[in-house]
Order: structure tokens, then C-alpha cells, then sequence
């Protein structure tokens, strides 16, 4: 099996594009992935303002409209078909209406409605502009609605009783900024590595076990089928945990993503999620015997993964079947462990699930390779 690796690696410099599939890729894709999301909180969302009042009070929400963080008014529009005109043409995320005699109504105690409107194709930036909209139209408001109820005789105690009887605190135990680097960057590179590995792997298995080569060359070398399979692809291995690695320095150092939990627990998952990665590339490779073919599989099983997760939309209302691929896929507990040990700091115990999946995951994948191994060495056994 070392002799197998050595040869590897001494071939690895010789090959391009492996080389390319296997180093250069995964760091150009770190680099443009950390880039996009260094910032982690999206601000200043566009947002239009309509106000048919043109009060004080208006303008006042106005300004704490473009105070907030997540929003910039950036257009100020004359009606709603203009306001919608500009939400449609992709101009502004959302649009506020204030109403005619919002400034008179508030002070005489009735209720007028200030109206939100957002574009929620797009969930992010909708949940954003609504987040930001509400938050600062509540603040401008309160002041003055307290200022009122004082005017009319009430206590200050009483007022603020009276706007808010019962006081409501709600407290984000986990990523409480919303950041995306916790949330969606730390779920996205393990994502792509896994692509990747996948990819690179069936293409180094193709290089010695595909038509016309000579797999028994490689198989007396190391000692047999699984020495030679190992000494193949554990090189790689080595390669696609030294960038995850520096992927996590990066998060945990420079981005400053919170670690809480064992590091060590995450490492063994680290090198479980990178041989079920590779497992797959290998087994889409020895059951098709095309590299093409192969790369369809792999794109087939690992490019829709993320949707799988449970990130997005929960995994718990997805379908059974939904639920069944989602699990089968290496990448969808790898990243399970990863947000409980980095950022909730779940014990031990639970998080040892994930990698007894991971584990299981790439002892079938394994058996699954040695056996269509076995299959085909003894088809060229056979006169």
C-alpha cells in the first residue's frame, strides 16, 4: 500500500489536471467563497419610501428607516404601482407606505397602519427588509405614542403599561447576529470540498482502473484489491484534509466563527466526511467504467446535497424519501456536527451520532467498491 502511495504521489505533478481537480480548484473555490461572505451580515438593503402624509412624523420614519443597518432608502415614491415598478425592476428589496394623516391619527389615539411590502422570492434580503422595517418604524413610533398617552393625563408607568402590557423578550441562542459566515459559509465549504473530492477521486480511480489499463499491475504492487484501492486514494485524502483544515483556520481564526465544542471529535469527522466523499467518486467510477457516466452520478448525488441538509428547510417536514437521501449523504451530517460543535456546543454524546453515520456511511460505500471490484477482477479472470 505505501509503495502504491508513494507512486501516487510521485505521479500527481505529472497529471495536470488531476492536480488542477485536486488543489487548485478547491482553493480558488475557498477564496471566492470567503470573499463573498467576509462581510457575514448583509446591510443596507434598497427600500423605497412612500409617504402621502408628509408630516414630521413621516419624515422622521423616514430617517430612521435609513438609519437602520439593513436598510438605505434609496428611492422615494409617489405611489404604490410606482413603488411596486420598483420592487419588480430589481431597484429596491421593498417599499414602505405610510398613509395620509398618520401624524394627525397617531396623536388623536387611533391606530393608523403603516404597510410594509418586501419581495420574498428572495428570502434573505425579504426577511431583512421586513426585520429592519419593523424594528425601526417601532422605534420611531413608541416615543411618540408614549408622549401622547402622557399628554392625556396618564402617568409614565401607566403609559407604558398601557402600550405594552405584557413585556416579550426573545433571545437568538445561536448565531443571535444572524451571520451568514455562521450559518451559511461554514455549511458551504464542506459542500463544495465534498463535490470536489468526489470528482477528483473517480478521476484518480479512472487513471489505473479504467478500459485498458492495468489494475493488476497496481493490485501485485500493494498486496491486493483493498491495499491498492487505499494506497490510491489515501494520498488525496491527505490533500482534502489539509484544505479543510486551512478552510476552519480561516473560519475560526480570521472570521472568527465561535469553536465550543472538541476539536478532536471534529477531526474524526473531518477524515470520515473526506473518505465517504471519495468513496462515492470511487463507486460512481468502478460501476460505470466511464468517466463521464461517473461524473454524471457524482453531479447527480452531490451537487443538489445542500438542499438535503436541513439548513434551508428543515429536514424534519421534508418527504420520507427526501429524508432518506438526505441522510445518505455524507455532507448532510458532517455539517450537523460541525454547527453542533462550533456553535452550540452540544455534548458528546448526541454529536457521536453524526459520526457514527459518517462511519457507516463510508464502511458501505467501501464494501460496495470492493465487491464491484472483486466482480470485475474475476469477469477478467474468466476465459
Amino acid at each position: 500500500m505505501l509503495a502504491v502511495m508513494a507512486r501516487e504521489i510521485r505521479l500527481l505533478p505529472r497529471r495536470p489536471a488531476l492536480a488542477g481537480l485536486v488543489i487548485v480548484l478547491p482553493l480558488i473555490m475557498l477564496l471566492v467563497l470567503g470573499g463573498i461572505f467576509r462581510a457575514g451580515i448583509p446591510t443596507g438593503m434598497a427600500v423605497a419610501v412612500i409617504d402621502l402624509d408628509r408630516s414630521d412624523l413621516s419624515r422622521a420614519v423616514t430617517r430612521m428607516l435609513d438609519a437602520a443597518p439593513e436598510l438605505t432608502v434609496t428611492h422615494r415614491a409617489s405611489d404604490l404601482s410606482e413603488a411596486r415598478s420598483l420592487i419588480v425592476s430589481g431597484a429596491v428589496r421593498g417599499a414602505v407606505l405610510m398613509p395620509q394623516n398618520l401624524e394627525r391619527d397617531i396623536t388623536r389615539g387611533a391606530r393608523p397602519e403603516i404597510v410594509t411590502f418586501y419581495d420574498n422570492q428572495h428570502m434573505s434580503a425579504g426577511s431583512l427588509v421586513a426585520r429592519g422595517a419593523r424594528n425601526a418604524i417601532d422605534t420611531a413610533l413608541a416615543g411618540l405614542r408614549l408622549s401622547v398617552r402622557q399628554g392625556q393625563g396618564e402617568a409614565p408607568v401607566q403609559a407604558m403599561v398601557a402600550l405594552q402590557p405584557i413585556p416579550m423578550q426573545a433571545h437568538a441562542l445561536f448565531n443571535p447576529a444572524f451571520d451568514y459566515v455562521h450559518f451559511l459559509l461554514a455549511a458551504l465549504i464542506p459542500t463544495v470540498l465534498q463535490i470536489i473530492a468526489a470528482a477528483a477521486t473517480a478521476y484518480a480511480v479512472s487513471l489505473d482502473f479504467g478500459p485498458g489499463r492495468h489494475p493488476r499491475v497496481l493490485m501485485r504492487m500493494a498486496g491486493g484489491i483493498l491495499p491498492a484501492m487505499l494506497g490510491k486514494i489515501l494520498p488525496y485524502t491527505v490533500v482534502f484534509l489539509l484544505l479543510l483544515g486551512l478552510s476552519d483556520v480561516a473560519l475560526y481564526g480570521w472570521l472568527a466563527v465561535p469553536l465550543r465544542g472538541s476539536l478532536w471529535l471534529m477531526a474524526l469527522g473531518a477524515v470520515l466526511f473526506v473518505l465517504a466523499s471519495q468513496m462515492i467518486g470511487a463507486l460512481a467510477f468502478v460501476l460505470t467504467r466511464d468517466m463521464g457516466r461517473a461524473a454524471s452520478m457524482i453531479a447527480l448525488i452531490t451537487a443538489p446535497a445542500f438542499g438535503f441538509m436541513g439548513l434551508g428547510f428543515q429536514r424534519e417536514a421534508m418527504s420520507t424519501l427526501a429524508q432518506a437521501w438526505g441522510a445518505a449523504i455524507p455532507g448532510t451530517w458532517y455539517v450537523q456536527l460541525r454547527i453542533d460543535q462550533s456553535l452550540r456546543a452540544t455534548p458528546l454524546d448526541i454529536s457521536a451520532m453524526s459520526v457514527l453515520w459518517l462511519a457507516v456511511i463510508a464502511g458501505v460505500l467501501a464494501a460496495l467498491i470492493l465487491a464491484q471490484l472483486s466482480r470485475l477482477a474475476r469477469q477478467e479472470a474468466a476465459p
